[in-house]
């Protein structure tokens, strides 16, 4: 009985060294990797988690230790699926056959084993992360203990077996603790994302906010030679006199509907914002002045030719500027912008102007 709470203790002590694993798991969930090497990225941070919880086993018979490597390998597999579980087993088998000792072969099986039940399980139950789900995982994989059978029969019947139930809570609260912890991180970090796209989009049209005109200007700075750039600035004419008319829900129609036009026209590597209430700001990378006001143009005229409910038409003004040499700002180039645009405005609304010096 001591021995158990010996066995127990130890391992205990190991998932506490192993939960360093966290800190790395969290650089990956940040990381901007693809999802095609996010699994194979887990598989390698499980297989040095099983590997140093190795380096330091409890040893319980010549040659013969425990640890919880089934459970990263389980773990493994639980979070990163097969390619995560496959690199886990791989490393944890050629690590237990460098320790060496009489226990190679069991414990090369359990760990293949437990692979093995670990993805049988995930696609049998999904890739829940709940605590009774984890449970069930540590219950699972521990049907790897089976490979003591291969054992001499003395070691089963006197060792062994009297270690058994030790082993077992081990993996199950093992996996419990850790997988936990795991999940945990992987919630944070999700409302992580929620809160970042959150701030920097726009609710109602999808667009991004201003905020990212923030993140433009800091990835522009002062170069030597500069990536020259067009701003759009476009408002729509008279919007308050459509919300005041046709009410709110109407005028969030238009603005949905215009941020669709916009994104429509322009291409993926350009950038929509909306700027204000009824302004919209399009940065359109490496353009020239000429082309900027053609693409102005196209959408001012889409937006004229729509037709809302109940027979409702909006129009839009738009100021065309383009960045130089000695004005990369973004905040210079839409100033510049701004002021075609109030142009326009002065000339009669629904058209575009282009800011000359």
């Amino acid at each position: 009985m001591i021995e158990s709470f010996g066995i127990l203790a130890s391992m205990l002590e190991k998932v506490g060294l192993a939960a360093l694993v966290i800190l790395s798991y969290r650089a990956i969930l940040r990381s901007r990797w693809p999802d095609l090497w996010a699994g194979p990225a887990i598989g390698v941070l499980f297989s040095l988690g099983a590997a140093i919880t190795m380096i330091d086993p409890l040893v319980i018979g010549p040659g013969i230790v425990v640890d919880i490597r089934v459970v990263m390998v389980g773990l493994a597999a639980l979070f990163g699926g097969l390619w995560a579980a496959l690199i886990a087993c791989v490393v944890a088998v050629a690590v237990r056959i460098f320790i060496g000792g009489a226990g190679v072969l069991p414990g090369t099986v359990s760990i293949v084993v437990a692979a093995l039940i670990a993805l049988a399980f995930v696609r049998i139950r999904g890739s829940r992360r709940d605590l009774g789900n984890l449970a069930l995982l540590g219950l699972a994989i521990s049907l790897s203990l089976s490979s003591v059978l291969l054992m001499p029969f003395d070691f089963v019947v006197n060792t062994a077996a009297k270690s058994l139930p030790a082993l077992i809570v081990r993996n199950v609260l093992g996996t419990m603790i850790l997988g936990y912890l795991l999940a945990m991180e992987e919630r944070r970090e999700a409302e992580h994302k929620t809160f970042k796209q959150l701030a920097e989009r726009d609710a109602l049209t999808g667009l991004s906010n201003r905020r990212a005109l923030e993140v433009l200007e800091r990835r522009n700075p002062n170069q030597e030679t500069p990536e020259l750039f067009c701003v759009i600035m476009f408002d729509l004419d008279h919007f308050k006199t459509v919300n005041d008319t046709h009410g709110h829900s109407c005028g969030d129609v238009v603005l949905a509907r215009f941020a669709e036009i916009i994104s429509r026209r322009i291409r993926g590597s350009d950038l929509v914002v909306r700027y204000g209430g009824e302004e919209f700001c399009v940065i359109l990378n490496d353009a020239l002045l000429s082309n900027a006001a053609r693409i102005a143009e196209d959408i001012r005229g889409q937006l004229a030719a729509e037709d809302f409910a109940n027979g409702v038409t909006v129009t839009v003004s738009a100021g065309v500027a383009q960045s130089s040499e000695n004005e990369p700002s973004v905040y210079t180039v839409i100033k510049n912008a701004d002021k075609a645009l109030y142009e326009a405005k002065r000339n009669g609304r629904n058209r575009v102007e282009i800011h000359t010096e």
